[in-house]
């Protein structure tokens, strides 16, 4: 059984090695996280050279060597020789930092799971590496039902949880109060873009709380 975790990668060192297609998503990902990204190939693609020569990553044009590993904290083995990304397992494992191996899952530490974002909120859905194609399709079945609205509640909530932070020190009666708000009925009114009606309930269950304008 995997283990779900979301990562803090701002300023970090993440590597990957390849320059194809599959490496190119991998630091699309990392750079979306604010990773700091170093990239180790003889060639790249299009998108990664023009990454590169705008600073956003660093790109070493040669073969893989082991010292590249060093100080990383997450590392991708993205060529397209499996030896190479065996090797480049080999490497990290011994120096307990996290590889993942796009052409075989099950000798790194860790998958990536299909994403659905909204704003600040992801939906991660994950098959333990069984069918990454499933996975892709489940999360496009919940795009469909699950829409920019619900980055817009996420957000919402955000800002009423600070309200609550600043305001009422008592755990459980914060819990009380989102649970009020989260009740039948508020869903509804936001999905369907009735704001005013989510604005009303939001005063009535936060009461004096509520900043008045």
């Amino acid at each position: 059984m995997l283990y779900p975790i979301f990562l803090r990668l701002d300023g970090k060192k993440c590597l990957v090695v390849g320059g194809g297609q599959v490496a190119e998503r991998k630091i699309a990902g990392l750079l979306q996280a604010g990773a700091g990204v170093l990239v180790v190939s003889p060639e790249v693609t299009e998108r990664i050279e023009g990454w590169a020569g705008a600073g956003r990553v660093m790109w070493y044009r040669r073969l893989f060597q082991p010292d590249d590993v060093e100080q990383a904290h997450l590392v991708y083995a993205a060529t397209d020789d499996a030896a190479v990304n065996a090797r480049i397992a080999r490497e990290c494992q011994q120096r307990k930092i996290w590889v993942n191996v796009v052409d075989d899952p099950e000798r790194g530490d860790f998958y990536l799971p299909a994403v659905l974002r909204r704003g600040h909120l992801q939906l991660a859905v994950s098959t333990g590496g069984q069918s990454p194609v499933f996975a892709r399709k489940l999360r496009d079945h919940l795009a469909r039902s699950i829409g920019p609205e619900y980055g817009e509640i996420n957000d919402l909530l955000g800002e009423l949880r600070q309200i609550l932070l600043a305001r009422i020190p008592d755990p459980g009666e914060r819990q009380r109060i989102m649970e009020g708000l989260l009740a039948e009925g508020f869903w509804e009114d936001l999905v369907r873009g009735e704001m005013e009606k989510v604005k009303e309930r939001i005063k009535n269950v936060f009461g004096d709380c509520w900043p008045q304008s």
